[in-house]
């Protein structure tokens, strides 16, 4: 039976790009990540190689593109689960082929919403070499904010705080584009 889609936190809400804004959330115990401008991407992974790789979009529909075969083949040596489904959150640069990988919301078939988001965190893989994935850092500094904000590529869009409460919820995470940055 194929991996049913997670309905995985979206912001609604959003900060103002300043540094006293970043500051505060960081206060509060908010963690943050670059927020990359991509297509979203929720790849199911089982554990049975004969059974295909689900790429879902944001609306839980499968993407139009596939995964091309070296992709599916790093994913499944990156991320394959011991039984049943991983399923991960990332965004998808289709034309670079790239997936920078930021949740983790099924290890081994078990949903982790229970967990908060750095414990959700610490199942991505982080020490590896890839061309096509990635794993996007947490930043826990105001001065690391400023820097992705004041980052002039069109891969990045901003920054992403998520809370430390647990779930999945859309008010566990919140937006912050880059337009305007002021310290």
């Amino acid at each position: 039976m194929p991996s049913r889609f997670i309905r995985a936190p979206h912001p609604k809400t959003e900060i103002a790009p300043t540094a006293e804004s970043v500051a505060k959330v960081l206060a509060k115990g908010w963690t943050g990540q670059t927020k990359i401008h991509g297509h979203r991407v929720q790849l199911h992974i089982p554990a049975d190689a004969d059974e295909a790789i689900l790429a879902y979009n944001r609306q839980g529909q499968l993407h139009q593109k596939i995964l091309p075969p070296a992709m599916e083949a790093e994913a499944r040596r990156l991320l394959s689960p011991t039984v049943g489904w991983n399923v991960v959150e990332g965004e998808w640069i289709k034309p670079k082929d790239r997936i920078y990988l930021f949740d983790f919301l099924k290890k081994d078939d078990r949903s982790l919403e229970r967990l908060n988001f750095l414990d959700r965190y610490k199942n991505l893989p982080r020490a590896y070499l890839s061309p096509h994935f990635q794993t996007l850092p947490l930043i826990g500094t105001a001065e690391k904010c400023l820097e992705v904000l004041a980052d002039p590529s069109d891969e990045v869009e901003g920054l992403v705080f998520k809370s430390p409460s647990p779930g999945f919820s859309d008010t566990t995470i919140v937006r912050c584009r880059k337009s305007s940055v002021q310290s």
